[in-house]
């Protein structure tokens, strides 16, 4: 019975650690599709297009982020099919006359992330002692949904505590408000500002804050 219940176990870590991987892997490849649209959007202001022989070296910034760049080269050129494919990118052309440019579609996707950026809370120079948490409740029709929000929630650097439930130490309104409104979830998300939660030495661990 006990060698049944060990492997059992091992099987549920197993399973865990690959869903984790996969979502990060997945958290990955969405931020650098971000930057690409970002990039592109404000070349785009500029009236321009990313023209070759250089254009994904405009994006090279992505490198600081993602590794050697090799690495880089193969991703961007993944990230970049990608966008392609969702036809949010179109490129013309090949070797020293590629331009890649945004489609309507990819400019609108682009200003929007360029809004969601603005939305992003900062860091204050002192933690108020309170903790902002995030509550949701979507179907299981709109799983879709309630995966994009959950990306979003990770990239932000939110802290899962429990099903449906993250938290963060700063104040972040405007982000909420922001994600409420693009995911239309309406009084499917529910924000919170407590001054405690109850054996939170983990949490503050994982934010650097005093323990006391």
């Amino acid at each position: 019975m006990t060698v049944t219940m060990n492997l059992i176990n091992l099987k549920k870590k197993g399973h865990k650690e690959k869903t984790e991987e996969r979502v990060a892997r997945r958290v990955k490849r969405e931020r650098i599709q971000n930057i690409v649209l970002l990039s592109l959007l404000g070349i785009t202001a500029l009236g321009m297009a990313a023209a070759g022989p250089n254009a994904l070296q405009l994006l090279r910034h992505v490198q600081k982020l993602f590794g050697p760049k090799q690495k880089l080269n193969r991703r961007l050129g993944q990230s970049i099919t990608r966008l392609i494919d969702k036809g949010l990118v179109v490129r013309r052309g090949t070797g020293d006359k590629m331009a890649l440019s945004l489609t309507e579609k990819g400019k609108r996707l682009a200003e929007l992330l360029e809004s969601e950026q603005r939305a992003r809370p900062q860091k204050p120079r002192r933690w108020d002692k309170k903790w902002r948490i995030i509550i949701f409740d979507v179907w299981e029709r709109r799983r879709g949904i309630r995966d994009k929000l959950r990306l979003k929630l990770e990239g932000m650097g939110f802290v899962k505590i429990q099903d449906s439930v993250w938290a963060y130490p700063y104040p972040c309104e405007d982000f909420f408000t922001f994600l409420r409104a693009d995911l239309r979830l309406g009084k499917g998300m529910l924000y919170m500002v407590v001054e405690e939660i109850e054996n939170d030495r983990e949490l503050r661990k994982h934010f650097d804050m005093p323990l006391n």
